[in-house]
């Protein structure tokens, strides 16, 4: 039976979505080259202050990508890419789409065995990594099996084994490399992100992904003359922020890593008039300057819809909401205009190139007001989990995929979120998958069960907690928060690591006999827990 037609809002209806006027990344990378030239593209705003103008950025791209391919890396190729907020990483990332080869974003803060798993869930056969992280790839057992050492490449000062980025594309030719050019459907990356089944899962997105992400959100508000990019840009944020700046011609203003503290500080220094605001944000208390920034409009993503009106107030400037995720790019968001708004709570309407459905469990859309899962479709979407087909039909419906998270929509049309199907924490704007910790928690000896589930946090949105169930004979005393804690640093990133610990003598569970985090999460505060970040017992 075919599915009824998506429920969509009046400024939906009709709309013709516009245009995007290029057919890949190296195309759009050259024609801001040509329009913009020696004017500044990025700019980092740390202690080395490296400024490259959009000519001196593409001509960079053309090098590294003849660099690469003189290593062996040919159109189709898998290259892991583990580098900070620096130059190499945007370089790297285009100069791989000239190649045709596609480019697999590792986290920073990867350990040696969440590494090993990308690595080869992926099948890279190249990394570029930089020299702060080459312990984590050393630390794998068989590291030089997946990866051999000419096929990995050091960004820094290096290691006399192993061929160095800066050194191998400084020697490269800046002439276009000889391989077939690459269109709209060519796959470009595999960027992993968590889920309901636990370990991350490989989204594979095209050219035309990246394309339609940073058209759309260049177009959502007015054009920034100065952007800031603090997040990593292994995540899709700093990227659709970068290719802002490649479409407009504003200058990306680069830092390494977010810094609350010096947040003000930074965008006064640096005249940066678009920025994202956390809830952390919002609750800043005004820098005395901070009058002097004209800002053109800053985006958010979950803010709390009591802080909103505050923060316009605070930077003077519109503060709209933006709802995404990394398999559907940008899904949803509230116009400018929209100033009736504030303070609703609302995502907004949907964005170019997406339709818009809620639906129920039984499968079908839901009355407005109502609240069901929000499902998705559109030009430039994942076109699956790489490896993982039974995770890619379990996603979409048809054409439409289905996002996991709970929405309703007023009678005016706009959306509004309500929750999560998937049984995931987010903390500081990282998504991350429940069945990891336990997966790692789980083998601590002692330990008969684990369960992780979120709690809310002012800060950071959302903390992770880890509900441990003992063997019997061990007790609290014998497998203590320390030890527990100890154990999931080993082998987990450290915005996964719990930070509060519960022990529980048995776990409530559902009548399919699945342990019922609804209840662990509804039962918090009757049980004692441990706080890492007090180190003490509440």
């Amino acid at each position: 039976m075919d599915n009824p037609p998506p429920v969509v809002s009046e400024s939906r209806v009709n709309r013709l979505d516009p245009p995007v006027p290029y057919e890949s990344l190296p195309a759009l990378v050259d024609a801001a080259a040509q329009r913009f030239g020696a004017a500044p593209l990025w700019v980092s705003i740390d202690e080395d202050r490296t400024t490259i103008s959009f000519a001196g950025f593409a001509r960079d791209t053309l090098k590294c990508a003849n660099a690469l391919y003189a290593l062996g890396v040919r159109p189709g190729t898998h290259v892991s890419v583990m580098l900070p907020n620096v130059p190499a990483y945007c370089i790297t990332w285009i100069a791989l789409a000239r190649l045709g080869a596609v480019m697999v974003p590792v986290n920073m803060q990867y350990t040696s065995r969440e590494l090993e798993y990308v690595l080869r869930d992926s099948d890279s056969t190249f990394l570029v990594i930089d020299e702060s992280t080459l312990p984590v790839f050393t630390g794998i057992a068989d590291g030089k099996a997946i990866i051999p050492p000419a096929q990995l490449v050091i960004h820094g000062k290096g290691d006399a084994q192993y061929p160095g980025w800066q050194k191998t594309v400084d020697a490269a030719s800046d002439t276009p490399p000889v391989v077939p050019a690459p269109n709209a459907d060519t796959l470009v990356s595999i960027q992993y992100t968590s889920g309901t089944t636990g370990f991350p899962k490989g989204c594979m997105l095209t050219q035309d992904y990246w394309l339609v992400l940073g058209w759309v959100r260049a177009h959502q508000g007015p054009y920034p003359q100065r952007l800031m990019i603090d997040r990593p840009l292994s995540y899709m944020g700093g990227k659709w922020r970068f290719l802002i700046a490649l479409y407009i011609g504003s200058v990306a203003c680069i830092s390494q890593r977010f810094s609350l503290s010096q947040l003000q500080q930074r965008l006064i220094d640096h005249q940066i008039d678009f920025f994202s605001v956390t809830d952390a944000v919002a609750k800043l208390e005004p820098h005395p300057e901070i009058g002097k920034v004209k800002f053109a409009w800053i985006s958010s993503g979950g803010l709390s819809k009591d802080l909103q009106r505050g923060a316009e107030e605070k930077f003077h400037a519109p503060v709209r909401e933006l709802y995404g995720m990394t398999e559907i790019g940008s899904t949803l968001y509230m116009p400018i205009a929209d100033t009736h708004t504030v303070g609703s709570g609302s995502c907004g309407l949907p964005a170019p190139y997406r339709d818009c459905r809620i639906v129920g469990v039984d499968g079908q859309d839901v009355p407005q007001g109502k609240t069901g899962e929000l499902w998705v479709r559109g030009r430039g979407i994942l076109k699956g989990y790489y490896n993982k087909p039974e995770a890619t039909r379990s996603a979409f419906s048809g054409e439409w995929f289905r996002t996991g998270d709970l929405f309703r929509q007023d009678e005016q049309g706009y959306f509004y979120i309500e929750g999560r199907i998937k049984e995931s924490i987010r903390r500081s704007g990282e998504n991350i998958a429940a069945r990891e910790i336990e997966s790692v928690a789980a083998s601590i000896p002692g330990v008969l069960e684990t369960a992780a589930v979120p709690v809310p946090d002012d800060k950071r949105g959302e903390e992770v907690k880890l509900v441990v169930a003992l063997q019997p004979g061990f007790t609290p005393e014998q497998v203590t928060p320390a030890q527990v804690i100890s154990h999931c640093e080993a082998g987990l990133a450290a915005f996964k690591v719990p930070r509060y610990i519960e022990y529980i003598a048995e776990f409530p569970r559902t009548t399919s006999g699945k342990i019922a985090k609804h209840e662990l999460v509804k039962d918090a505060g009757k049980r004692q827990v441990y706080d890492r970040a007090a180190n003490a017992w509440h």
